[in-house]
């Protein structure tokens, strides 16, 4: 994972617009080890190349990452194994709304498959996120909740993970873990390993997420949560190895 020092170095050098030192610490970090995994730091270089006047490099790095966002989807939302996330919420944003664009464009088919009614219900997380931007997120996750036209176990289920993606934006760790178990041990019933592996994969890598966050705040804690973590890791191996590999520690 990336060292405390480095990260905060980077935001030192943005801050004080120090594009071409930015970009040199950017690139040093992104050609160690797991560094292209470190999605902030591809950021960094974005938007010191934009700043020096370097469209066609920034654009290349965006392309890149793209490809790289295609091959495996889903590493956005992933974590290192000591709970530090893959892709800030600045960096979220920027791969969201500039990177990928229209999220449904880069989806594996399994997903792209899902009916009308599935996409709308994930389509909300944009609105949601602006009522909980303007009014809390306990009021966003209300208004989720209420909607009317969640009525099948399947719907209940989407409607549940877009609340548990909501509550990690937020900082409801504690209520983002509770749905994502539920979330987990549902998802047996509805076969999503059979037809939509990508929401399950979500699913287990957030959870795993979370209680590596948890797991590093002390011995006690590591050793209370190791088996499920593992057993967490192994789900995500059986669905995809490849994607899985980046969370191996």
């Amino acid at each position: 994972p990336p060292k405390a020092d480095a990260r905060a170095l980077l935001k030192r050098l943005y801050q004080q617009q120090r594009w071409n030192e930015l970009r040199e610490q950017a690139d040093s970090l992104f050609a160690r080890g797991a560094g292209h995994l470190w999605l902030d730091v591809q950021w960094y270089i974005h938007q010191a190349l934009q700043k020096q006047g370097r469209e066609t490099e920034a654009a290349i790095i965006q392309d890149d990452l793209k490809g790289l966002l295609r091959r495996l989807p889903g590493l956005d939302a992933l974590a290192f194994n000591d709970g530090s996330p893959f892709a800030d919420e600045v960096t979220l944003n920027w791969v969201r709304q500039q990177v990928l664009g229209d999220a449904t464009d880069w989806q594996e088919p399994a997903i792209s498959a899902a009916s009308t009614t599935d996409n709308d219900i994930l389509a909300l997380e944009a609105e949601a996120q602006e009522k909980a931007d303007g009014d809390g997120v306990e009021a966003a996750l209300t208004w989720l909740q209420q909607r009317p036209d969640v009525t099948t176990t399947r719907e209940r289920w989407l409607m549940h993970l877009l609340m548990a993606r909501l509550a990690e934006q937020y900082g409801k760790s504690t209520l983002a873990l509770h749905l994502l178990g539920q979330l987990n041990t549902q998802a047996g019933s509805l076969t999503l390993q059979q037809w939509e592996p990508e929401l399950l994969f979500e699913v287990k890598a957030r959870k795993l997420k979370l209680l590596r966050q948890v797991a590093g705040r002390s011995e006690a804690e590591k050793t209370r949560l190791q088996p499920e973590m593992e057993l967490l890791l192994a789900g995500l191996v059986a669905l995809d190895p490849a994607r899985a590999a980046v969370l191996c520690g």
